[in-house]
């Protein structure tokens, strides 16, 4: 269900950031399918609202990002009744960070204006590519291989993570760049990226002893075209373009793509 243009600053749930689902892109001469990739935050607060909307929903396959300890500390939320209950995936558990957070806020502290945090963010997404291949592999096997659908991808923010592994998706799909890019920047009409942003300066510094202006800070908790566009960026240094990327490293053989794109898409 796609926020009409008028709310799209209200979050569907109002006990999960960024929940939404994926407009129904151009792709390959089709068009996804409605309500068919949904992607979120962490979804441990859910309402008694929340619960009975994502029931409506009919979601069978939930590909969780997180690490393990994550999944501890913010255990999900999800409705009881009859409905199937949904797959969850066994995806890698791995500190996909690419860089630790003492070395973000260092680059912070060291470059002036909000130069710093954009720069850890541009990195962090070049190292996306590889550090998320397996879990690219497993959740395209998956879907290609007939599991049950409408499929929800989600990590902590709903951002970066869930950003990339659904951009990788659409790509697969055949969706054109820019409606990727407008899909990743959507995210900030439903993230409160100024409220994130002075949390983790607050963050920084009970946890790392580093004072920082929540303004240096803002980048990290932006969706900006510029961090998902360093990812494609990466792919085409280092394979030669995305297609190639999917193939050899995802594993995305010509066949499974096409049972993807059938699964996933309709008529125009």
């Amino acid at each position: 269900m796609n926020a009409p243009p008028n709310l799209v600053n209200l979050p569907l749930l109002s006990g999960a950031q960024n929940f939404r689902a994926v407009k129904p892109y151009a792709a390959s001469g089709r068009r996804l399918r409605p309500d068919t990739i949904f992607r979120s935050g962490e979804l441990s607060r859910l309402t008694p609202a929340d619960l009975h909307h994502v029931a409506t929903l009919g979601i069978r396959l939930v590909c969780d990002l997180r690490s393990t300890a994550e999944q501890s500390s913010f255990p999900t939320s999800w409705p009881s009744g009859p409905a199937p209950a949904p797959r969850w995936l066994d995806l890698p558990d791995r500190d996909d960070s690419d860089a630790g957070p003492g070395a973000v806020f260092s680059l912070i502290l060291s470059h002036p204006g909000d130069t710093g945090a954009a720069m850890a963010m541009e990195q962090m997404y070049r190292r996306k590519p590889k550090a998320f291949a397996g879990t690219l592999r497993i959740i395209f096997a998956t879907i290609s291989n007939g599991a049950a659908l409408p499929v929800l991808i989600h990590c902590h923010a709903g951002k970066d993570r869930t950003g990339f592994v659904t951009a990788m998706l659409l790509a697969a799909l055949g969706v054109a760049r820019p409606d990727i890019v407008d899909d990743y920047v959507t995210t900030a009409s439903f993230f409160p990226a100024r409220e994130e942003s002075i949390a983790m300066a607050d963050w920084a510094r009970r946890a790392f002893g580093r004072k920082i202006d929540p303004a240096q800070a803002l980048p990290l908790a932006e969706a900006r075209a510029s961090y998902i566009e360093s990812a494609f960026a990466e792919i085409e240094t280092s394979w030669g373009g995305v297609d190639r990327y999917l193939r050899e490293t995802c594993g995305l053989t010509q066949e499974a793509r096409a049972a993807l794109q059938d699964l996933l898409l309709t008529s125009v």
